[in-house]
């Protein structure tokens, strides 16, 4: 096996500290499983001392999400075309709002990755760990966890037939969303295709815990970017992540979605997504145990920019499963909006945070632009399979 070379990917504003990346490395070794690489692709700033204490672990590649003149070099020398290699990085609003998308900063750790001959690139988070959180006392605050086997469990699976490109699964902890309740919250997430999760959102307080792992094993479309591994050795089933970016307001957001939409591409390419059952912890908040108050600054802003994330990604989200997958919508997309209108109100209102009001007029907008993101997805492909032809070759 290990005449393969295993790579880490992470992606960060600023590498300011070592964990988690380093429980990671060394969950790696403590299991026998040597990392080749370590790539990070931060935005912002990078310590240098960070950077020499995770180097006695493995060798580190550093890309800067708003310059990654390493990867233009890797691709030039490949063959592509200038113009190529903008579609591919797709960083319009660098250099004016210092903001990247998601589905960029992910496709330049998978070009770094595939450019430096890796056969195996695993993906976690700054806030993801590699344990599995099994009990929590929700007076005591007392947490359990177990350690697990992250690199060899994905790889047991990931090596397991010839269509597998892709191993993930989910988390434990608290839901991304916490807890609350106010007139019209069904309505605003409603707006934001997030219904689904009402019954949970208002009734559940505790996190999620798992006291088993590999058992439910199964095909998903779903894949979880803080807790994913890739099989680069196949590279025609490979396809980009994909996220849009918009400018409301003076302002530049980010679309959520790019490892949601990244299982069905890989679908339509003729691979297989599995998820493998290793819900590894996951500190949302960044305070676990705390509960996560959402009349806390930081978790209100959290819930904020996912909501305008999955405003962004929806419009895309919806054309992409009805055109290349025939999976019609249940609800008009259109028909949100007025539910959304009410439910934003009354989200600033609740949370006394005006920002909710520019979700209706964020929907409007993404739906406006998406004529120009289905292009530039369409742009992004047609590159993607000129530098697939030229992985093929080279493996």
């Amino acid at each position: 096996m290990y005449d393969e070379k295993v790579f880490f990917g992470i992606i960060t504003l600023n590498l300011t500290d070592v964990v988690p990346i380093i429980d990671f490395l060394e969950n790696a070794r403590s299991f026998g499983h040597p990392v080749s690489t370590l790539i990070v692709c931060y935005l912002i700033s990078c310590d240098a001392a960070v950077v020499q204490t995770l180097r006695t672990y493995t060798e580190v590649v550093l890309i800067k999400r708003d310059n990654p003149v390493m990867l233009r070099r890797l691709l030039k020398k490949r063959g592509l075309k200038s113009q190529q290699i903008q579609e591919l990085l797709q960083t319009p609003h660098a250099e004016e709002f210092h903001r990247v998308s998601y589905g960029s900063s992910r496709n330049m750790v998978l070009l770094a990755a595939l450019l430096l001959d890796a056969d195996f690139l695993f993906f976690f988070d700054t806030d993801t760990f590699p344990k599995i959180l099994t009990h929590f006392d929700y007076t005591t605050k007392k947490a359990e966890f177990i350690d697990i086997d992250f690199v060899g469990s994905h790889l047991q699976y990931l090596t397991a037939s010839n269509d597998i490109v892709v191993t993930t699964s989910d988390y434990t902890g608290y839901y991304i969303i916490p807890r609350m309740q106010f007139p019209n919250l069904r309505d605003l997430l409603i707006g934001i295709q997030k219904e689904d999760r009402y019954n949970y959102i208002t009734t559940n307080s505790t996190p999620v815990t798992r006291d088993y792992y590999l058992k439910d094993i199964f095909n998903t479309q779903k894949i979880l970017g803080g807790n994913m591994a890739i099989n680069l050795r196949k590279p025609s089933y490979l396809s980009p992540f994909y996220s849009q970016t918009m400018i409301l307001d003076g302002e530049c957001y980010l679309g959520r979605g790019e490892d949601t939409l990244f299982g069905p591409l890989i679908q339509c390419a003729g691979g297989r997504c599995v998820d493998i059952d290793l819900k590894i912890f996951h500190n949302c908040f960044g305070d676990f145990p705390a509960f996560p108050d959402i009349t806390i600054q930081k978790n209100r802003d959290r819930f904020f920019f996912a909501c305008m994330g999955w405003i962004i990604r929806n419009p895309f989200f919806n054309w992409f499963h009805s055109s290349k997958l025939q999976d019609k919508p249940t609800r008009d997309p259109y028909s949100r909006r007025i539910p959304l209108m009410r439910g934003s109100l009354a989200a600033a209102e609740y949370l006394n945070d005006p920002r909710f009001l520019l979700l209706p007029e964020a929907f409007s907008k993404a739906n406006e632009l998406l004529p120009q993101w289905v292009a530039q997805y369409q742009r992004l492909m047609d590159v993607w399979y000129s530098l697939q032809l030229k992985l093929e070759d080279k493996r």
